[in-house]
Parts: C-alpha cells; sequence; structure tokens
C-alpha cells in the first residue's frame, strides 16, 4: 500500500526544486513526505576512512536542511527523511517501492542516467521536476 510521497534530494538545484513540488503535491493528496538521498560510496572506500563520514554528514545535513524546509512551507505536513548505502538508482527505486508518487529533479533539458533508470525500474508514477 502506497503511504506517502517520495522525493530524492542531493542538494543540488533540481533536487531541492523536486522536494518543493513533492511537498506541495503531498500537502494536495493529504500523504506523508519521504525525503530520501542514495549515498554512494565512493568506490573503493570503508567505513572508517578519511572523508568517507565527512560525507555521510554531508548528506544526513541535505536531508535534515530539505526536510526543515518542507516543514517550514508547509505546517502540519509529516515529513521523514531516509539515507540509503544503495547506490542511485537501485537505492532511489528501492525506496520508492511504498510510495504513492516519486518525484525527482531533471537538469537541462535532458534526462541523467540515473533519472533514466529510476523512471525504468520504479513500480510507482514518477514526476521530473525541471529546476526553475
Amino acid at each position: 500500500m502506497a503511504v506517502f510521497v517520495l522525493a530524492a534530494v542531493d542538494g543540488s538545484p533540481e533536487s531541492l526544486a523536486a522536494a518543493r513540488w513533492a511537498a506541495d503535491e503531498a500537502v494536495r493528496r493529504g500523504l506523508p513526505l519521504r525525503l530520501v538521498h542514495a549515498w554512494p560510496w565512493p568506490q573503493h572506500a570503508a567505513p572508517g576512512l578519511p572523508g568517507v563520514s565527512e560525507a555521510r554528514g554531508l548528506a544526513v545535513a541535505v536531508l535534515a536542511d530539505t526536510a526543515e524546509r518542507a516543514r517550514a512551507d508547509h505546517p502540519g505536513l509529516e515529513v521523514d527523511v531516509a539515507l540509503t548505502d544503495e547506490r542511485a538508482p537501485a537505492g532511489i527505486t528501492a525506496a520508492a517501492a511504498a510510495a504513492e508518487l516519486l518525484v525527482l529533479g531533471r537538469a537541462g533539458h535532458h534526462l541523467g542516467p540515473v533519472t533514466r533508470a529510476v523512471i525504468h525500474d520504479a513500480r510507482c508514477p514518477v514526476v521530473v521536476v525541471p529546476h526553475a
């Protein structure tokens, strides 16, 4: 059963536009908003290596800041966050398994490879929001 609207965020202007659109849509549908960040581990890194914990901290901060903005713009909106260690697009697709709607940002005129893969694999409707 779909229980939330999901937006994938990475801190880019495009993903923040998607999060704003998703928050508006969550309010329209009377559903909670979930924000997900698929945090990509550096290719050969292991937890505890220099830089890994700082990168993870930045991912957590992006989620927290985006959630705070959504709550400020929509008082009463239930917002939760999820940080997945799976690489995008698999992490985003997995997070969308119970979503009623998935919202992604788009840079420029073309869809990037992550966006195309998520659209292909997602089992829920996907909205791609252009950066204004």
